[in-house]
């Protein structure tokens, strides 16, 4: 029997993700159990919205990073309770943030959520975020299919 005592969660704000959220919450254990979510923000998507003059880099990243730390909050208080919930909102490339973290706090496990890639050709073929973090990192990660 496993006892995941601290779990990451990386977080899109997407369904996928907030069941995934609901579901470590669920499953954490132990005598002090945490669940960590992580929301990163793409790099690359700050920089292709600059180079479309959308906005200065600093005020896209900024309105991003307060959107995302507003979101991230108000997730953590749905799901505070009975276990620890902290947030953190990075900027990076986002699988390699997953792992780094991951690794940085010595996560128990990794809980994400995916959306199916029945005919999506281009996800089969060049892999996803959850592939990407399963194939760069020791701890254990389970995969949630979503089912909306």
């Amino acid at each position: 029997m496993f006892t995941f005592n601290t779990l990451l969660v990386p977080i899109d704000f997407s369904p996928p993700s907030l069941a995934a959220a609901e579901q470590a919450v669920a499953l954490a254990g132990g005598e002090e159990p945490m669940v960590i979510l992580l929301h990163v923000i793409d790099a690359s998507l700050i920089e292709f919205a600059a180079s479309h003059e959308l906005g200065e880099r600093e005020s896209l990243a900024q309105r991003m990073r307060a959107r995302a730390e507003q979101q991230a909050e108000a997730l953590r208080g749905r799901l505070a309770g009975r276990v620890n919930v902290q947030t953190i909102v990075c900027e990076g490339v986002p699988f390699v943030e997953i792992v780094k973290k991951a690794e940085e706090f010595l996560v128990d496990a990794i809980i994400m959520g995916r959306v199916g890639t029945r005919g999506s050709l281009e996800k089969l073929l060049f892999g996803t975020t959850a592939e990407r973090v399963l194939r760069g990192t020791r701890r254990p990660v389970l995969v949630l299919p979503h089912r909306g």
